[in-house]
Formats: C-alpha cells, sequence, structure tokens
C-alpha cells in the first residue's frame, strides 16, 4: 500500500511488479505515472488518481479484483493465461483490452469513444470474457441517418433510446429485408428487439447537429461467426444485405485469413448522410484495393453496418459470410462513416481515373466513379473486381456511374485494357435541373499519349479532361444514359451523317437494324426510352443487317450505336 503523503509520483524506467497484498491508491490527489508496464499477481485498487500514460496494467496472478471508488482510466489492460480477474466498480479503457486469460466485466468495464480513437477488445484474445461489457461510439454530428451494428450477444434496440427517438411516430430506427418487393427498409423500433450479431440498422439521430455518444451493453462476441444472406432477385433491394461489424474491434475485409466468403460479392459499400438534409446520404464502396471516393477503404470500424451484394445466379440465391479473429485489427481510429470527410489518396500503382459530378451551386455535392484496369478483368460486371452504384439518396447529389456491356451500372468499374479505342459509358442522375461541374479528381499512372476526353453524344463535344480542371455543362433534370462516355481520343458524333448508313425500325416486336458506315466499326446497340432509362444494349460486329428482338410496349423510343468511332442517335417508334 501508497504511504499517506499528498502526492506520490512514481517515474517507472522498468516494469514495476506487485506482490504481497497489491497495489492500493488512497482517495485524494494520489498519481501513479508510468511509461511501461504495471504487472499485479494481486488486486489492484484505485481510490485516487492513476495516470498510465503509454504503459498496460497487466494482471499475472491467479485470482485478482479490480476495484476502486473512482472511474480510472486505463490505457491497456492485459490479462494473462491463468489469471482470473473481476472487475468489482466502473473502470474504463481508452486503448486495447488484451485477455489471455478468465476477465469478468461484471457489467463495470467500458470500452471509451473519443473523436480521437475508439478502445477495442483485441482479437488475439485466446481467453474467455464474461459479464456485461459497455462500448462507445462517438458521433461528431448526431444528424441525420448513421448504420450500426452491436458487438453483443443480447443488446436490443432499447441501447439506442437516449440517443434515437425510438418511440416517434415516424420510425427512427431501421432493419433491412432483401426478400421484400418494395424498399427493405422496415421499422424495428420495439425497444426489446434483438441486435443481432452481424446484422447491421440504420438509425436517425434527429436534426441537432451537436455530438452524441451511442452506448451499448452485453456479452461480447468472439470467435466463428456465421450469417446467411440472400438475393432473390427483387426490383428494389437488388440482393444487397445490410450487415455490420460483430466485434468490438476493427475488422479488415482484406484480411489473408478470418473470412469465408460464399457467393458474396467482394465490395463493400457505406453510408455516408448528408450535412443538409436529415433523411437523405450519399454512398461509397471499395473492391480490390480501390474506393470510389478515396475514403471508403478495407477497414470496417467497430459498430459499423455497411452494404455487402449477393452474387447474382440461379435466383433465389444463398449467400454465406463466416468470420473469425483472425479478420480482426487492433485500429484505434479507423473511419466510421457518418459524414463527409477529408480524401485520401489511393497507393496502388495500376491505371486509375476517379471522375467526379457535381451541381456548381451545392458544396460538397460530387459524386465520384473509379474506372481502373485489371489484367483480370471482363468488359461486363465482375463479382470480384467491380462495385455497383448503390443510388444516392440526397437530391443535392447527382448520380454519376459507369454502364457495362451486360447493362450493369458501377460505381467502380474494372476493365481488361485501355486504348485510343476505349469508350466508357456513362449515365447521369440527376433530381433537379442545373450546372454540373465534371471533375478528373485523379488520373494514376495513365500513359502520356492516351489523353482522357469527356464526349458528349447530344452536343458532339469532346472536352479534354486534365486533373482537377472543373468542366461545367448545364443539365435538365432526369436519367441520362450514354449521353456522356469516356474515351481517349477525340471522335465524332453524328446524327445521319451523308457517307454512313444507319437504319432502324420496328416489325413485329423486332428491331431491324442496317448498318453501313464509311468505316466499319463494331460497337454497341443501346435502347432506351424518353426518360432515359435503359431497356437493352446489344453488342454488334460493324457493318451489316441484324434483326434484334425487343420487349418493349409500343412507343417512342431513342436507339443509339456507341462505336470508339462515333455515336449514330434515332428516334423509332415501336409498334407490337
Amino acid at each position: 500500500m501508497l504511504s499517506n503523503r499528498s502526492v506520490v509520483l512514481l517515474l517507472l524506467i522498468l516494469p514495476l511488479t506487485i506482490f504481497g497484498q497489491g497495489l492500493i491508491i488512497p482517495s485524494g490527489a494520489y498519481v501513479i505515472t508510468t511509461n511501461t508496464n504495471l504487472i499485479t499477481y494481486k488486486n489492484f485498487t484505485s481510490n485516487g488518481s492513476f495516470n498510465a500514460d503509454n504503459g498496460t496494467l497487466i494482471f499475472a496472478g491467479t485470482t485478482q479484483v479490480l476495484s476502486g471508488t473512482t472511474n480510472t482510466i486505463f490505457n491497456k489492460i492485459t490479462v494473462n493465461a491463468g489469471s482470473t480477474t473481476t472487475v468489482n466498480s466502473n473502470q474504463q479503457l481508452a486503448g486495447v483490452l488484451l485477455n489471455y486469460g478468465s476477465l469478468n466485466a461484471n457489467g463495470n468495464l467500458t470500452l471509451l469513444s473519443t473523436a480521437a480513437q475508439t478502445a477495442l477488445i483485441d482479437g488475439r484474445s485466446t481467453g474467455t470474457i464474461t459479464g456485461n461489457l459497455t462500448m462507445q461510439r462517438y458521433l461528431a454530428a448526431g444528424f441525420g441517418y448513421k448504420y450500426f451494428s452491436s458487438p453483443f450477444q443480447a443488446a436490443t434496440v432499447n441501447a439506442f433510446s437516449s440517443t434515437v427517438d425510438i418511440t416517434a411516430a415516424f420510425p427512427n430506427f431501421y432493419t433491412y429485408i432483401e426478400n421484400k418487393a418494395s424498399s427493405g427498409w422496415t421499422a424495428y423500433t420495439n425497444p426489446a428487439n434483438p441486435l443481432n450479431p452481424f446484422q447491421g440498422y440504420a438509425a436517425d439521430f434527429g436534426a441537432a447537429t451537436a455530438p452524441k455518444m451511442v452506448s451499448i451493453t452485453g456479452l461480447v462476441n468472439n470467435g466463428s461467426l456465421t450469417t446467411k444472406l440472400y438475393n432473390t432477385n427483387q426490383p428494389y433491394t437488388l440482393g444487397f444485405n445490410l450487415i455490420g461489424n460483430p466485434y468490438p474491434s476493427p475488422i479488415d475485409w482484406n484480411a489473408s485469413s478470418g473470412w469465408t466468403k460464399t457467393n458474396i460479392d467482394n465490395a463493400i459499400y457505406f453510408f455516408d448522410s448528408a450535412s443538409n438534409s436529415q433523411y437523405t446520404g450519399t454512398y461509397s464502396s471499395y473492391i480490390n484495393g480501390v474506393s470510389s471516393d478515396g475514403i471508403a477503404n478495407n477497414i470496417i470500424a467497430s459498430m459499423q453496418g455497411f452494404f455487402v451484394h449477393v452474387s447474382p445466379g440461379s435466383y433465389p440465391v444463398t449467400g454465406t459470410l463466416t468470420i473469425n479473429n483472425s479478420a480482426r485489427v487492433n485500429e484505434l481510429s479507423p473511419i466510421f462513416h457518418k459524414s463527409s470527410l477529408n480524401e485520401v489518396n489511393d497507393v496502388n500503382p495500376r491505371i486509375l481515373l476517379r471522375l467526379s459530378a457535381g451541381f456548381s451551386t451545392e458544396s460538397n455535392s460530387s459524386d465520384p466513379i473509379v474506372i481502373y484496369f485489371d489484367e483480370q478483368a471482363s468488359k461486363g460486371f465482375d463479382t470480384s473486381l467491380d462495385a455497383i452504384k448503390l443510388m444516392n439518396t440526397n437530391e443535392h447529389v447527382p448520380n454519376l456511374y459507369s454502364i457495362a456491356p451486360d447493362a450493369s451500372r458501377l460505381a467502380i468499374n474494372a476493365l481488361p485494357s485501355i486504348d485510343s479505342n476505349t469508350v466508357i459509358p456513362l449515365g447521369l442522375r440527376l433530381d433537379h435541373s442545373g450546372t454540373i461541374d465534371f471533375n478528373l479528381r485523379d488520373a494514376e499512372n495513365l500513359p502520356p499519349d492516351l489523353p482522357v476526353y469527356l464526349n458528349d453524344a447530344k452536343t458532339g463535344k469532346n472536352q479534354m479532361l486534365r486533373r482537377n480542371e472543373v468542366y461545367s455543362i448545364p443539365i435538365e433534370a432526369g436519367n441520362l444514359e450514354n449521353r456522356f462516355s469516356i474515351r481517349f481520343r477525340a471522335v465524332k458524333t453524328t446524327m445521319n451523317a451523308e457517307k454512313d448508313i444507319f437504319n432502324v425500325f420496328s416489325s413485329g416486336g423486332k428491331l431491324i437494324v442496317d448498318l453501313n458506315f464509311e468505316t466499319d466499326q463494331k460497337g454497341d446497340l443501346i435502347l432506351y426510352n424518353l426518360l432515359g432509362q435503359l431497356l437493352s444494349r446489344d453488342s454488334l460486329n460493324g457493318n451489316g443487317h441484324y434483326e434484334l428482338h425487343t420487349h418493349a410496349i409500343s412507343g417512342v423510343y431513342i436507339i443509339r450505336y456507341v462505336s470508339p468511332r462515333s455515336v449514330h442517335s434515332k428516334k423509332i417508334v415501336i409498334s407490337n
């Protein structure tokens, strides 16, 4: 026991080992400061003030108690193998808990979260943790929706009752059900509803922008966990499933071991709440070392909810995700997706383009896409290399995406090669009219002889894009597909050039197409309605006569032939 002096200051260079009756810090202004480890074989009682700096409190005895009358903040706590330690009073941890023995949290231990970092439990722990434990998640701004998950076995929706109005007439807490013909969002406001491990939830924290602290209490998840996910080909959920980090520590989506992914695409999708609209936000994605916005990455914070996509196939498709402690990492400050953040740069050396579109009059309104080149890629959707476009819900942010030959809308699009004939069709969806700023935010490892052009099929203009130089154009609200494309040389866009023959008509539910171009060229025949919605896409081998089946109902449509050299457009009337 420390002697009863007004102040006791111990500066420890070597580890301090406590035997006998243990270490008791009396009440009053008593401070022990240690920059190394404090090893105790007996009880540790804190009735005063204890500052561990970067040191670790190590329990190495057989049976021990951590107690005291103050909420001591520890930096690191380790329980050695063979030690049984019980927390008998409220204690707090700011850093890492590593448990090789038996720890009874006893409802008295809190993993703290601040703007700087969030405490965690080391996934290397081979011991057992019993008794309830509390984990915090600090939110710099409690505004709008965030996607959450629980790191505990038996937590309930009631854990959010102090920060979310779960009794409101308009629900503020949701689960997500993939197998619904309408939106998958389903109210989940009963305070007794369980927060199931591995499942994600959406919580609306209201209109106030002040910081908030979410605290969840329960028995910690540990070891192997499995969840089943589904793709039932519903028109709105589209095979997406909202899941979440099930551990009280971050996890690595790219971990070399610890994951089993069956019928699951390799992309993950995060939601960031809007700063100007409580009910909306934007999505970002990450796959194969590539981030759609330069922020989303492979490290998934504790308590973070996120989307994954079950691969298409013979519907219904069942996917399985299994995780164990090998996927856990000790990062105290990973990104928790909640609001806009500063961008970071990709460091991958492959060829990569990041293009964004945003309203000129709206700050922080840009929506990015990534085109990158991987020799393993195909031109269509690749479940291990591409990320599907999840449409933003914020009306102040446009939706920009690339369109694959199989009509997939992609936020991250991997292509097998690039040359002067490469054409990448784009889609743009606007909820209101305005001036759109296109910005080539990144152009990494692009050969100097391949300039990047934005081709406008409506005006025939080719705008060379230079990094971080904005190109602005007024655009009407609606869905625009194949009006814009990325190209690597200037090309003409023509409506019935004199020397080119592009004839299209409809007969008996078929499209009859005659191509006779002065310069024979392979390309894609694209049919869309007057709202700009893509209906079909067929690859044609250049000049010739083609008969194509269409399931479009009678009406007026736009059909385009898009090739590396030109774009030809016509209105047609389909009669069935």
